[in-house]
């Protein structure tokens, strides 16, 4: 069975500082909830909450299925949360705290223009 698989909302709450423990097990809790837009598209809230490493992600978006059904398999909400999985940890990377160093720039001076009213 094919599907399309949109994310439309992403919302992530990190902890501000990474846990030191390099033998962190990420024991995920999750669940889908979905709603049915018509006769082949569905949509989708998962909720993925991490006790050990204190995490918040909630995902909203859209299934659509080639062909016409009622219900969303197992398979499914499995296939969604592996591709959720693989975002988080993309996301939990990108925002850790990072070194960056400061250049000095020439300062530029922009003219302010008068908006008519």
């Amino acid at each position: 069975m094919n599907m399309k698989m949109s994310i439309e909302k992403l919302k992530l709450v990190r902890p501000k500082e990474n846990p030191k423990n390099t033998n962190l097990e990420l024991d995920v809790d999750w669940n889908i909830e979905y709603k049915k837009i018509n006769n082949n598209s569905f949509c989708y809230i998962c909720n993925l909450k991490m006790e050990e490493f204190p995490v918040s992600f909630v995902v909203e978006g859209v299934v659509e299925f080639e062909e016409n059904t009622n219900n969303v398999s197992e398979d499914v909400s499995q296939s969604i949360l592996d591709k959720l999985l693989q975002i988080l940890v993309n996301l939990i990377n990108l925002t850790k705290d990072v070194q960056v160093e400061v250049e000095s720039f020439p300062l530029v001076e922009i003219s302010a223009q008068k908006v008519a009213s």
